[in-house]
């Protein structure tokens, strides 16, 4: 459903919905283990949703790279994304998401 989500997005030029099937995928590909797949999909979804400003699809994109990193066991860079989710679920007033990205930091510590 993502690729089909992706196609469509390409031939209407819908780049946020692009960027959130790569999300999706991203988070797919981590909970399969393909680590390196993951965070192309993220980082492309990051690149997207960051140059159109969707704020609230870019913090859970931050969020979903943060986990995979988390599964990694890079912990640095799991944290540093969950900083930038958190920052942007603040900007856009989301406390119980900010809450979600609170949580999955505690089970690292």
């Amino acid at each position: 459903m993502y690729e089909k989500a992706i196609n469509y997005a390409d031939k209407s030029n819908y780049r946020q919905v692009e960027a959130i099937a790569l999300t999706g995928l991203g988070e797919l590909e981590r909970k399969h283990r393909n680590f390196t797949l993951a965070l192309s999909h993220h980082e492309a979804s990051i690149e997207i949703l960051d140059y159109i400003c969707a704020k609230c699809d870019l913090a859970e994109a931050y969020y979903q790279q943060g986990l995979t990193y988390q599964e990694m066991g890079e912990t640095e860079k799991s944290e540093e994304n969950f900083d930038k989710a958190i920052k942007r679920f603040e900007e856009i007033e989301a406390p119980k998401q900010v809450e979600k990205v609170r949580k999955a930091i505690e089970k690292v510590g």
